[in-house]
């Protein structure tokens, strides 16, 4: 199976992230594709694991054990899920090829990557020999919303021992074949202000907890500004915080008891999440007089910072510069999975076919050519070393 026709079966797959919605019966999570995947190494005689990362949501772990005993790892990385479907203007899982373009939704993020780094996979089966690194494949839930998938991969027993030094890691996102070896983090949480109900025929007898959250934000957008004059980084700019989702009441003729607000804070390297939350949540206890909730962070991932990295971004960057004659090292301010590697002692960078600028979009494409390319680059990364 070429890498065309594979990433085509695998957009035509929902693998649909609820995104804390509920979702069409139909649209059953990553399941499929993880079955998929597990039945397509498994027909090349590669040894697979499940591990249960959320409530029926696996990720699926495939390994190619060279001749000898390797004292190399190389990891693939790349999530199974993509986001939601609304406001598509094409068929989301028609997986259709046209103009030298592959559509639907996953096709740029990340199905396009999983893709080229499974096939690249069966290519270096098909070759492997003594002296060359083990390879394995990790194919990850739950990375558009909460990162679980790749948290509970790194907190499996998955690499046998295997020290973190040991072991450079690729995690699949649409860069451009370009190498991405930094980018901020994000950790979430709710800002609840409450209130009590009534009859919104009679108002004063309640407390409307929408009017207490609109006291509350003009101090969130304080601390907004407060904080990106507080630190920079020299590649990624400035840390922020911005509310993304405000939700309160149940009814027009009912006051409300009760309103939420989502925030996301971007971290830099060296910010925990924790710390950010901890952060904001003494800044606003001290300073804004307006009685509120914060909830414990719903979602934590820290930065990838550039500091272990180095030979990996050189033997890497020596690939793609044979292949394609340029090479560009970028800092991103989207997040992925390779943070959480990263975070564990492991050596990663983020690769991969597609334009981020494509990723969620209404007619989601990625380049055909690029996906090609993306292989062979991936292929020579891992034959072109040699076993100390």
């Amino acid at each position: 199976m070429d890498v065309v026709r594979l990433l085509s079966e695998l957009v035509r797959i929902p693998s649909v992230n609820p995104m804390g919605r509920a979702l069409p019966d139909e649209i059953i999570l990553e399941s499929r594709v993880t079955s998929f995947m597990e039945k397509y190494f498994q027909g090349l005689g590669i040894r697979t694991q499940r591990f249960e990362a959320l409530p029926g949501r696996e990720n699926l772990v495939a390994f190619l054990d060279p001749p000898g005993n390797p004292s190399q790892t190389i990891l693939f990385e790349a999530h199974q899920d993509t986001v939601p479907v609304d406001g598509m203007v094409i068929e989301p899982f028609c997986g259709k090829v046209d103009g030298g373009k592959l559509f639907g939704r996953g096709a740029c993020d990340v199905k396009g990557g999983m893709a080229a780094m499974a096939t690249a996979f069966t290519k270096i089966h098909a070759n492997k020999r003594a002296g060359m690194p083990q390879l394995i494949m990790a194919c990850t839930v739950d990375e558009e919303h909460g990162f679980y998938g790749v948290q509970n991969l790194v907190s499996q027993n998955f690499l046998s021992g295997k020290k973190a030094e040991s072991i450079w890691a690729v995690v699949a996102e649409p860069t451009q074949l370009h190498i991405v070896n930094a980018h901020k983090g994000a950790v979430r949480w709710d800002l609840v202000a409450k209130g009590v109900s009534c009859h919104s025929s009679t108002p004063h007898l309640g407390d409307n907890a929408i009017y207490k959250m609109a006291r509350v934000l003009p101090c969130v957008e304080e601390y907004a500004k407060i904080l990106m004059d507080s630190r920079s980084h020299p590649r990624l700019g400035k840390p922020t915080i911005s509310c993304g989702t405000v939700r309160g009441g149940t009814s027009v003729n009912t006051v409300p008891d009760i309103c939420s607000v989502q925030m996301d804070r971007r971290l830099l390297p060296g910010e925990t999440p924790q710390g950010a939350w901890n952060d904001f949540n003494t800044w606003m206890k001290n300073n804004c007089p307006v009685a509120f909730e914060v909830t414990e962070p719903w979602l934590a991932a820290p930065a990838l910072g550039d500091e272990l990295s180095g030979q990996l971004v050189d033997h890497l960057g020596a690939v793609i510069k044979k292949h394609i004659d340029t090479l560009d090292v970028d800092a991103v301010p989207y997040g992925t999975d390779a943070a959480s590697l990263a975070e564990a002692g492991i050596s990663t960078v983020v690769f991969g076919p597609g334009n981020i600028a494509q990723a969620h979009t209404k007619d989601e494409w990625i380049d055909i050519h690029q996906l090609q390319q993306a292989v062979d680059i991936l292929v020579d990364m891992v034959l072109g070393i040699k076993d100390s």
